[in-house]
């Protein structure tokens, strides 16, 4: 072996050793999906993560993110078995605001793989479960009364 060819595989060793380093300290798990994240990072994590249930029907997917005991965990995974798995979703927060302590209110828009949208204004309850903000349920945003 060359002294070259050593050089360059050492190189791309040290590389794939940084880069997995890298991976393994900044990557989020659902085991601890929001430590330390507020209600607005929680809420677009979880919004992220139901695009991606809603994808798939994999129920696990927005385990960490929803709270299992809470109305709207219990309403996806009542959806789970009827999801047709090959579907490419991307639900998107944006405009994202803390109302309230737990209460997260935006703007939020589900793409499907075909690129319709529909746009939605959430409220999105959050519940502080094993030190973490979790979605509890959403809602519509009640409009605001007209004067």
């Amino acid at each position: 072996m060359t002294e070259r060819l050593r050089l360059l595989i050492a190189t791309l060793l040290v590389g794939a050793l940084a880069a997995g380093f890298w991976y393994s300290t900044s990557a989020v798990s659902t085991d601890d999906a929001t430590v330390g994240w507020g209600e607005l990072e929680a809420a677009t994590a979880a919004v992220e993560a139901w695009g991606s249930f809603a994808a798939t029907g994999d129920i696990g997917l927005v385990d960490g993110w929803f709270a299992v005991d809470g109305p709207q965990y219990a309403q996806l995974e009542s959806e789970a078995d009827s999801t047709l798995p090959g579907g490419i979703y991307f639900f998107a927060l944006a405009e994202g605001v803390v109302v309230e302590p737990g209460l997260v209110r935006g703007t939020v828009t589900i793409t499907a793989g075909n690129g319709e949208s529909q746009t939605y204004l959430w409220d999105i309850e959050l519940i502080h479960q094993d030190n973490h903000w979790k979605v509890w349920t959403v809602r519509t945003t009640p409009e605001e009364p007209r004067t």
